[in-house]
């Protein structure tokens, strides 16, 4: 593509199958938006073009036949730290989830949702925002609470003990639970983002997580998602 603008998205696409690749550029050829500047079918090519094309965004199949993938993740990173990995899975497995988020993907896909889905993910994660669905995040948080107990025994989030947050860190929490960057929090609150990036850092604290992805895989258990925000009221239980 030519006359890029500098807007434009940068995307590498690493995917295993011709046909899904096919289908990819025909959904990305008319899309001014994104710039698909290589595409490959193994990870070492990937890394190759990586360094080359210093993409904005890698589209990167979980399932690349020559190795483990997730190994490969913080690999590409190191190259290229500014790139944002969203991981392309045909399935839903917790360990598939947990492990590419852990390896520092901030998003992930299914290859079975829609090509409008696949788009707005690859628009947000761009943007500063963690990417996955609800069935991801139930996964996850199963994940989280089971702790290798394969019983269909229902958690009850009432036991959980919940950490104590001010009410401005509350809305911070929920607005980073939703997905918003830093800046984006700070433009809703009327804040400056060095307020909002030192609010999340107690929050990570309080809570015992690291990234936004962690605070969001917890944040049904301390019942963050319940907060209404837009009416301006938030759940007053912290203990």
């Amino acid at each position: 593509m030519t006359g890029e603008s500098q807007n434009t998205i940068r995307l590498v696409v690493a995917e295993s199958f011709e046909l899904m690749r096919m289908g990819l550029r025909s959904l990305l050829h008319d899309q001014v938006a994104i710039n698909l500047v290589a595409e490959t079918h193994c990870i070492e090519e990937m890394l190759d073009l990586v360094l080359q094309h210093k993409p904005d965004v890698v589209l990167f199949d979980l399932q690349l036949a020559d190795g483990n993938c997730t190994d490969h993740i913080p690999k590409l990173l190191n190259m290229h730290p500014q790139c944002k990995v969203l991981a392309f899975s045909p399935n839903t497995d917790k360990d598939i989830c947990l492990q590419a988020f852990r390896s520092g993907a901030v998003g992930i896909v299914n290859k079975h949702d829609s090509s409008e889905l696949l788009l707005k993910a690859i628009f947000s994660i761009h943007d500063g925002q963690i990417w996955f669905d609800r069935q991801i995040t139930k996964l996850l948080l199963r994940n989280q609470q089971g702790n290798g107990d394969d019983s269909d025994k229902v958690s009850d989030v009432s036991k959980i003990s919940r950490p104590r947050l001010s009410e401005s860190e509350r809305q911070v929490a929920y607005l980073a639970c939703r997905g918003l960057s830093a800046k984006e929090i700070s433009a809703h609150l009327l804040i400056t983002e060095k307020t909002v990036r030192n609010q999340l850092s107690i929050v990570y604290k309080k809570i015992g997580v690291k990234k936004q992805v962690e605070l969001c895989i917890k944040a049904p258990s301390y019942n963050y998602f319940k907060v209404s925000y837009m009416f301006g009221t938030f759940d007053s239980e912290d203990t």
